[in-house]
């Protein structure tokens, strides 16, 4: 028998228990990441009341600004443009940052830009 054979034969009991653990952490993260990435918040209205005119998209960046970009991470700001909004998010927050945005509001109703 070789050395590695024999190492392998002798922790096979360890590294069951090991290997049943790392499996048992990966499915937990797998199935509890992205639920809620602001815990607690409720959008006011559903994205077809927001895609109505340009006034409701006004009231859909203030409600951004106010309470959605505050709970989340990295520099975010966004602008009316050409009856949709522009949201500039940071390189570094840019795939999370976009993906709770998109969990709450149709992304149709956005054009999201990296920040440089």
């Amino acid at each position: 028998m070789t050395a590695g054979q024999e190492f392998v034969k002798k922790i096979r009991p360890i590294g069951v228990v090991f290997f049943l653990t790392l499996f048992a952490l990966f499915m937990y993260i797998c199935f509890s990441s992205g639920a809620n990435p602001i815990p607690g918040y409720e959008p006011p209205h559903d994205s077809a009341y927001y895609a109505q005119n340009v006034q409701t998209l006004t009231e859909l960046k203030t409600e951004l600004e106010a309470n959605v970009f505050p709970a989340l991470a990295g520099s975010i700001s966004c602008r009316l443009e050409g009856g949709g909004l522009i949201i500039v998010i940071d390189k570094a927050s840019f795939a999370t940052t976009r993906s709770a945005i998109e969990k709450f509001y149709d992304g149709s109703l956005f054009t999201f830009v990296r920040s440089e």
